[in-house]
């Protein structure tokens, strides 16, 4: 059985044509489960015990001249415990869109499950994809709607469309920016550090693979909640996929290696 017969499209989904999945919002609110399921009756209120968990990590975004690299650690922790090293940040949501996790990974994960079963069904509805400006602003809408409520969530959303790529950065608090170049999550100012300076639009491919493994990398040096493997992906006009998995030691020998070597010069 097909995904449009199990969610029977002709009774759920509205009738009238439209180029956009989220044209119409508030029929689309009423008819999806845009909203998380309200508290269980007897439910103890432990928001006045005001716990909050530090999350930590990095993820690394930006257009170029060959297509979208994506950049992240997989590092997943819980306050100052590390959970795991191998936390995959990097989630294909369709054949045109991928995105980046940064947050609490329940919220983001759950978020991306419902975003991409969206994606499907507007696919399937429209007989077009749907865009990467529509899948962010669906994560905007849901944000706003649990904003206050402990929802803790960064995503870096790319993807190619009729007009090329598209890279938007959503978070948790209602923020949408599209732009050419993000860095995400506990350690993105040490990211930046290495991103702004040297980013240009005109990189080749492997000028832009090795940009963002150093974004990552000064990342990693600088922040305790970033480190474990480093993951590489790029997103072409056809294609897209994993380029590279690399321990941060590995980037840590290279790049140690590499500033040692260039101090050298200088003092001769």
């Amino acid at each position: 059985m097909s995904l449009e017969q199990l969610c029977d499209l002709k009774s759920v989904l509205p009738t009238t044509s439209c180029t956009n999945f989220m044209d119409n919002k508030d029929q689309n609110l009423q008819n999806f489960p845009y909203r998380l399921m309200p508290p269980v009756p007897g439910t103890p209120d432990l928001s006045h015990l005001g716990r909050k968990v530090n999350h930590g990590t990095t993820t690394v975004g930006f257009v170029y001249q060959g297509g979208i690299v994506l950049c992240a650690d997989s590092r997943l922790c819980n306050g100052i415990n590390v959970c795991t090293q191998k936390m995959n940040k990097i989630v294909p949501i369709s054949k045109h869109i991928v995105g980046t996790l940064a947050g609490g990974a329940a919220d983001c994960k759950y978020w991306y499950r419902v975003l991409t079963r969206e994606s499907r069904l507007h696919e399937l509805r429209y007989k077009q994809p749907m865009s990467v400006s529509a899948a962010a602003k669906m994560i905007g809408d849901v944000s706003q709607m649990h904003r206050g409520t402990g929802l803790d969530m960064g995503m870096l959303l790319a993807g190619y469309g009729p007009k090329g790529p598209s890279l938007i950065y959503v978070d948790s608090e209602g923020m949408n920016i599209s732009g050419k170049k993000f860095a995400v999550g506990s350690g993105a100012s040490n990211a930046l550090g290495i991103l702004d300076p040297m980013y240009r639009f005109d990189l080749t491919d492997e000028q832009a693979f090795d940009l963002a493994l150093q974004c990552i990398y000064q990342a990693t040096l600088c922040d305790a909640y970033t480190g474990g493997i480093v993951l590489l992906y790029r997103m072409g006009p056809v294609t897209h996929g994993m380029v590279k998995e690399v321990d941060c030691m590995e980037l840590h020998k290279k790049y140690s290696t590499d500033a040692l070597s260039q101090v050298d010069i200088d003092l001769e």
